[in-house]
């Protein structure tokens, strides 16, 4: 009888301790990511979405009409697109090739559709949401100083 209470506690004992160490293991995983290195990604796969042809069916992308990811002035057609600076704050705005008033996604899907040609992505996508997340961190490229 005392062997086998004795190999219960045991059995109890070491059934306690993986408990511990799952729910240790869990308490980690639930650990909250860094809300800033989270960004800087969504930011990075924005960037390389930027230069990605397959958005589209026009072999184009974002890059074609908006010169060195934003940083400089581009065109299509006859339409002057200027350097982007610090998008955010500036939209929603009225986006005359959209003729109507549109936010910085909208913009963003606007662009997919038509000039590149290319199915719009769902809302919750998160390919919108990176590409989104680029186009709003690009701010103006310095000037070089003159020698």
């Amino acid at each position: 009888m005392k062997k086998a209470t004795a190999l219960m506690v045991l059995v109890l004992f070491l059934g306690l301790i993986v408990y511990a160490f799952a729910q240790k293991e869990e308490a980690e995983k639930m650990v909250a990511p860094d809300p800033a290195a989270e960004l800087a990604k969504s930011v990075a796969n924005g960037k390389k979405l930027f230069n990605d042809k397959t958005l589209g069916t026009a072999d184009m992308t974002c890059n074609s009409c908006h010169m060195e990811g934003g940083t400089k002035e581009g065109k299509m057609g006859e339409t002057v697109i200027p350097a982007w600076d610090n998008l955010a704050p500036k939209y929603p705005k009225y986006f005359a090739m959209g003729k109507r008033v549109m936010t910085l996604d909208q913009v963003v899907q606007f662009c997919i559709v038509n000039p590149l040609k290319g199915k719009a992505l769902a809302w919750d996508d998160q390919k919108l949401t990176d590409l989104t997340a680029y186009c709003a961190s690009v701010k103006k490229a310095p000037k070089k100083e003159e020698k």
